[in-house]
């Protein structure tokens, strides 16, 4: 992800916990936890959505697994990024409707709240899991109408290593210098 010759990534890496690893992340950010619907969205569909896709994930020293992803609108079904915040919705009530059947164990999402305006985020739990995975992930338009997702999963006792509000407001702060042209 580079922007007028410099690298520039949509997190701070240095704001972050220690970082183990970093891995391609254009497939989607982290977070989405049991939904599949949302996952499968995420990774078949948005990040195929127009050509420039871009992303990084992070290892932390703890296990937690941190990212950012900026999606193009342009292709398939998502023209724009309203589209596609539309579709995220439609994945988790679907998720939802599925948990509240039983289908993932013991499951729960819950929004979250304290997010930008326009923006949709999620808290997905399975305490079903051994040890229990929490995964939280965000989406917001940027200013130039691309569509930025941020994520952390978080396994075991204890909460995530870092706050997805604070993820995506860094993430729409640094979108402008993030070239998705490939």
């Amino acid at each position: 992800m580079t922007a007028c010759g410099g690298d520039t990534t949509l997190l701070d890496t240095d704001a972050l916990p220690q970082v183990e690893e970093t891995n391609d992340g254009n497939m989607g950010a982290p977070g989405t936890g049991w939904c599949d619907a949302l996952a499968y969205l995420e990774t078949a569909k948005l990040s195929n959505a127009a050509d420039g896709t871009t992303g990084d994930q992070y290892v932390l020293e703890n296990g937690d697994v941190v990212g950012a992803t900026v999606f193009v609108p342009g292709g398939g079904d998502y023209p724009d990024a309203s589209s596609m915040l539309t579709a995220i919705k439609e994945s988790v009530d679907e998720c939802s409707a599925d948990a509240d059947n039983g289908d993932y164990g013991e499951a729960t999402s819950e929004p979250i709240s304290g997010l930008p305006d326009g923006a949709v985020g999620f808290t997905f739990t399975s305490t079903s899991s051994n040890p229990v995975e929490v995964g939280s992930i965000a989406f917001a338009e940027t200013e130039d109408g691309r569509l930025v997702g941020v994520g952390v999963t978080h396994s075991g006792e204890g909460e995530a290593s870092v706050d997805v509000a604070d993820l995506l407001s860094t993430a729409l702060e640094r979108a402008a210098d993030v070239d998705a042209t490939g």
